[in-house]
């Protein structure tokens, strides 16, 4: 006995529904994974005919079981066909065409002036941040500032010679508290170059000052070398001072010795009195006495400028705060 028929309101409804369940289309989504799975399995073919330039180019093979030179080639044309066949097959076809209009709709998509404008909005609102201490800070140029180390000497003064030595050296030890000797092996020789001076600033430095004749002037002298010691070393003039801020005190004369190499006696002396505040004074740049790094007193003295404002006409320095 047959089935009864459906009533004619459920019937079409059914069937309709039966027939979009079988033709549904593929979703977005689905038909994006399709083309993409497309594209990678020809991208990956197409990466073994790489080879093939390379086997045409290789010399014919020679043994028993090599294959013949014909063979592999009509294996690799035969692939190379295969290839082909896949590239003009409908579903790469489908999914080069949905590539290439993704790729021309993507600049509407962005949009370049959406871009540009974001851009400029972004620089427009952005707040100029200080600059990090590690960053490199912009020059700004600084007046000119004094680099001499010696003083002036008065041009009408003439220069001290051999013959005028001892009465330079009495008429300095009257007027100062710093005391000048000259260091001879034997007393009542008479004076000949190189002559030896021992200077004396009590309870702060004692330096030896080895004296010769001036090439630009015959008759003066002029400072070749000066060696600093501490007030009561006893050791020879040729050696050096075992306190760090005495040879750092050679160091610094030495380095005036040669930037002034004629400067006039005179000049030496009047540099040399100005370390009478030694331990005392603070240095002009960090205002300590004693540096951070080795812990010595300033040893740089710079002739300061005409105008400065300051009861010392010397510049006190530390090595490292100078010459950093």
């Amino acid at each position: 006995m047959p089935p009864p028929a459906l009533p004619p309101s459920v019937a079409p409804e059914t069937a309709t529904s039966s027939a979009a369940t079988t033709t549904s289309p593929l979703s977005d989504l689905q038909t994006l994974r399709n083309h993409i799975d497309a594209l990678t399995k020809l991208n990956s073919r197409l990466q073994t005919l790489r080879h093939i330039p390379a086997l045409l180019l290789r010399p014919p093979a020679t043994g028993l079981h090599a294959l013949p030179q014909t063979s592999l080639l009509r294996h690799e044309f035969q692939e190379l066909k295969e290839i082909t066949e896949a590239v003009r097959s409908e579903p790469v076809q489908e999914a080069l065409k949905a590539a290439r209009k993704s790729e021309a709709a993507e600049p509407k998509l962005v949009g370049f002036d959406v871009r540009r404008k974001n851009l400029k909005r972004r620089h427009v609102l952005r707040i100029p941040r200080p600059p990090s201490p590690e960053s490199p800070q912009p020059y700004r140029a600084a007046g000119p500032k004094s680099n001499a180390f010696l003083p002036h000497v008065d041009p009408g003064q003439a220069p001290v010679s051999l013959e005028g030595l001892p009465a330079y050296i009495r008429e300095h030890n009257k007027a100062t508290r710093s005391k000048l000797h000259v260091v001879a092996p034997k007393k009542g020789r008479p004076l000949q170059c190189p002559v030896v001076l021992r200077f004396v600033n009590p309870d702060v430095v004692t330096v030896y000052l080895t004296l010769e004749r001036s090439a630009t002037e015959e008759q003066a002298l002029v400072v070749e070398s000066a060696t600093a010691f501490g007030p009561r070393e006893q050791k020879p003039i040729h050696s050096q001072s075992d306190y760090t801020v005495y040879r750092q005190l050679t160091q610094q004369l030495a380095r005036v010795l040669q930037t002034e190499p004629w400067a006039p006696l005179q000049a030496i002396v009047s540099l040399l009195c100005a370390y009478v505040n030694l331990f005392t004074e603070p240095c002009t740049v960090c205002g300590r006495v004693l540096s951070a790094e080795v812990h010595t007193p300033p040893v740089v003295r710079v002739l300061k400028e005409l105008g400065e404002d300051s009861p010392s006409e010397w510049g006190v320095y530390h090595v490292a705060c100078k010459w950093r």
